[in-house]
């Protein structure tokens, strides 16, 4: 089973996250939150997997590609909004392995995550 969900904004970069008050920031998280939230709602996954091991690949589409760094950092919001919506148990790399960030320079605005359980070592 896969979980793919749609936003039609991009993530942010990390110049967005970096050197502002920290209510600005809190905003910006509160705001990733509730998109996965309506997002999870509205694909009606009523009961959230909780995914011990996963696998996140994220398509970005955007005005323009950001460098790797800016790129990586702003998926924060959005992966500890995974968290907190009981898609995957945790964000540490034993849980999710490296995310995978893909770009794509495009005049819609939008991010695709997909989110799929995957074995663990033992059972593999």
């Amino acid at each position: 089973m896969m979980i793919v969900l749609i936003f039609d904004e991009t993530t942010p970069s990390l110049n967005a996250l970096h050197g502002h008050h920290f209510t600005k920031k809190h905003r910006l998280r509160m705001r990733w939150h509730w998109l996965v939230k309506a997002e999870v709602r509205r694909q009606q996954i009523w009961v959230p997997p909780k995914w011990n091991r996963a696998t996140i690949r994220i398509e970005r589409h955007g005005p323009r590609l950001l460098d790797y760094d800016n790129a990586r950092a702003g998926l924060k919001p959005l992966i500890d909004s995974l968290v907190i919506e009981e898609i995957i148990t945790d964000d540490t790399p034993a849980v999710i392995g490296e995310t995978e960030i893909k770009q794509f320079v495009s005049k819609e605005r939008k991010t695709v995550v997909y989110v799929e359980p995957r074995q663990s070592v033992e059972s593999a």
